[in-house]
């Protein structure tokens, strides 16, 4: 498990980073919105609901994600 997942870091892969930076289709799978919250940004990503990798910097599998939606006012 984890003696695995290190070992494949040190040869490339890295997780993709998503809460709180702005949707981008290339590294991000949209599948649903969150309500609008006093905190994060419209069109930022609110929850991560499956990890993505990038394996020596391509996109090997997008994040499942949900963005913030505007706010409804």
């Amino acid at each position: 498990g984890r003696a695995l997942l290190d070992e494949l870091q040190k040869a490339g892969l890295e997780l993709i980073d998503a809460i709180d930076r702005m949707f981008d289709p290339h590294e991000h799978e949209a599948v649903g919105q969150t309500p609008p919250t006093a905190t994060g940004e419209p069109g930022t990503v609110g929850e991560v609901l499956r990890s993505g990798y990038r394996w020596r910097g391509k996109v090997l599998r997008p994040a499942m994600v949900l963005v913030r939606s505007e706010s409804p006012d």
